[in-house]
C-alpha cells in the first residue's frame, strides 16, 4: 500500500545534501498526530514503512548543497493497513495546520492513495526509487568500504547479506517465523552512490535489477523497502514487470 504526498512551497531553495533527516522529521509530526508515536518511533529497531522523497523539477547538485524545487512530494509504503490508515489521518490533519521544513513554510497540497499492487510472480524486475542500501553484519562498521555492500562488490556475498537482512526485517515486522529465499539474478542497470546521512555517509546502489525469491517476500521488500534503513529514506523499489 502506498501513498503520495504533494507539498507546495514558496520558492526554490538551497538546503543541505543531508536531507533526508527533513523528510523523517515530517513522519514524525505525521505520527504525532495520531496515535502510533510511540510504537513506530520508541523502539530503534526496523521501522514498518519505507519512503522516498521526490525533490521537485529543479533539483541540482550544488557542492556541499542541493537545491530542490517549489513541488516536492514523499512517496509512503507499508504493507501494514494500521500503518497507512494512521499515516494518511495524520497528514490530514497536517494539512490543516501548515507545517516548517528546513525553517520554511511547507503545505501538504494533496493526499493521493495510490492502487494496490499484489505480487504473484517469483521473479520481479524492480527499479529503484532513490538510493538502496545493504549493510554486512558480520564486517565493522568502521570499515566502510566492506561494511556496506552492492552487488557488483561480490553477488554472492551481496545475496548472502540480503538473504539475512531481509528475512530478519520479514520476522521482527510481520510476526511470521518462515524464512523465505530472496536473491538478485540478474543486474540491467547499476551505479554506486555515496550520500550524506546523519552527518556521516552511506554507500549504496541505484538502478534497474532482477530479484528471485517467493511471492511473499517480494511483496515484503516492496511494501517496507529492500536493504536496510529503510525508514530513513531509502530502499524503495518500483515494479517494472513480473516475469
Amino acid at each position: 500500500m502506498r501513498i503520495k504526498v504533494l507539498f507546495e512551497g514558496t520558492e526554490v531553495q538551497t538546503i543541505d545534501k543531508d536531507y533526508r533527516s527533513y523528510f523523517i522529521s515530517f513522519l514524525k509530526m505525521v505520527f504525532e498526530r495520531s496515535n502510533l508515536y510511540h510504537e513506530v518511533f520508541s523502539k530503534k529497531k526496523y521501522r514498518p514503512y519505507a519512503f522516498s522523497p521526490y525533490l521537485g523539477e529543479d533539483f541540482r547538485i550544488e557542492e556541499d548543497k542541493i537545491q530542490i524545487g517549489k513541488n516536492l512530494s514523499i512517496l509512503f509504503a507499508s504493507g501494514d493497513p494500521v500503518i497507512i490508515t494512521n499515516f494518511y489521518n495524520g497528514v490530514l490533519k497536517l494539512k490543516n495546520e501548515g507545517i516548517k521544513l528546513w525553517n520554511k513554510d511547507i503545505k501538504v497540497k494533496d493526499i493521493e492513495l495510490l492502487p494496490y499492487r499484489k505480487i504473484k510472480s517469483t521473479r520481479v524486475l524492480f527499479k529503484t526509487m532513490g538510493i538502496c542500501v545493504l549493510s554486512d553484519k558480520r564486517v565493522s562498521a568502521k570499515d566502510f568500504e566492506n561494511f556496506y555492500i552492492i552487488p557488483s562488490d561480490d553477488l554472492s556475498r551481496f545475496n548472502i547479506c540480503l538473504y539475512e537482512r531481509t528475512n530478519e526485517r520479514f520476522r521482527y515486522l510481520t510476526k511470521n517465523n518462515e524464512i523465505h529465499p530472496i536473491r538478485i539474478t540478474y543486474l540491467k542497470e547499476l551505479k554506486e552512490v555515496v550520500v550524506k546521512h546523519y552527518n556521516g555517509y552511506v554507500r549504496g546502489f541505484k538502478g534497474i535489477f532482477e530479484v528471485e525469491g517467493s511471492p511473499e517476500i517480494l511483496q515484503f521488500v516492496y511494501d517496507f523497502g529492500f536493504g536496510v534503513r529503510t525508514g530513513q529514506g531509502f530502499g524503495l523499489l518500483e515494479i517494472l514487470e513480473e516475469l
